[in-house]
C-alpha cells in the first residue's frame, strides 16, 4: 500500500566517510543474508525503488543519520492514461534525432 512506510531490511545507508572525494555522495552497506530474504518476499514486482533520506535524529557526533525507504508510489489509472498519451508510439515518431 503506497501510503505504508516500509523499510529494506539488510540494507543500511550513511553519509560519505570524512576523507571521501566530492564525487561519493554516500555509501550502502548490504547485509547479504538479511537483504536476501527481505528481497526475496518482494516476488513478482519487476522493479524495487528506494529512497534514501536524511533523518532527523543524529549520530554521536551530531550528524544527521541517513537512512532508505522503499518508493511504493503507483500511477493512478487516469496518471498512467495521461503519461502513455505522451509517449511516441513507435520509433519513426521520434524526431529530436538522439538515439537513446
Amino acid at each position: 500500500m503506497p501510503d505504508e512506510k516500509e523499510f529494506p531490511r539488510g540494507l543500511f545507508v550513511s553519509a560519505p566517510r570524512a576523507n571521501a572525494p566530492d564525487f561519493v555522495k554516500g555509501r550502502i552497506s548490504i547485509r547479504v543474508v538479511e537483504f536476501l530474504e527481505w528481497l526475496s518476499k518482494k516476488d513478482g514486482e519487476e522493479w524495487l525503488r528506494l529512497d534514501i533520506k536524511e533523518g532527523f535524529s543524529v549520530d554521536d557526533k551530531g550528524n544527521p543519520k541517513w537512512y532508505s525507504q522503499v518508493d511504493n508510489w503507483k500511477p493512478s489509472d487516469r496518471n498512467a492514461t495521461s503519461f502513455n498519451q505522451n509517449l511516441p508510439e513507435s520509433k519513426e515518431e521520434e524526431s529530436d534525432g538522439i538515439p537513446f
